[in-house]
């Protein structure tokens, strides 16, 4: 009987201890690969990639007489796409209800931007701005 416990506790340890290091490789592997991610975004190319869509969005974007004046990165946004890519937010003009999102993607070793989307409160704006001009 004694004998019978010892390896049922001993089986039941060997099974804790294995789950604990599979669930802490794929934790580690996770972090490393959202670090990769931010280090993508962060990026001179991801930079070009929005300020690229920001301009098709709004032609005079980044000056006096655009909509958009400005555009700040939600970190807490980057994800990765199921598709492939990195999705990610931008915070247009520090009102966290003027967005856009973009899906970024690698091609040919060329980061692009292969899809983006903004908040209905944003083309608002950019409407009333179309229809003022």
């Amino acid at each position: 009987m004694k004998k019978g416990w010892i390896i049922f506790i001993s089986i039941v340890v060997i099974i804790i201890a294995v789950v604990a290091i599979v669930g802490g490789k794929m934790y580690m592997d996770n972090k490393k690969l959202d670090e990769d991610m931010k280090e993508v975004v962060k990026s001179e190319e991801a930079k070009n990639q929005f300020e690229e869509g920001l301009k098709n969005l709004d032609p005079n974007a980044f000056t006096k007489n655009g909509v958009i004046k400005s555009y700040k990165i939600d970190y807490d946004s980057i994800k990765h796409n199921p598709m492939g890519g990195i999705n990610v937010r931008l915070i247009i003009n520090g009102n966290s209800k003027l967005t856009t999102e973009y899906t970024l993607n690698k091609y040919d070793g060329k980061l692009e931007a292969g899809g983006i989307s903004y908040s209905h409160e944003l083309d608002i704006l950019l409407q009333e701005k179309d229809s003022n001009d």
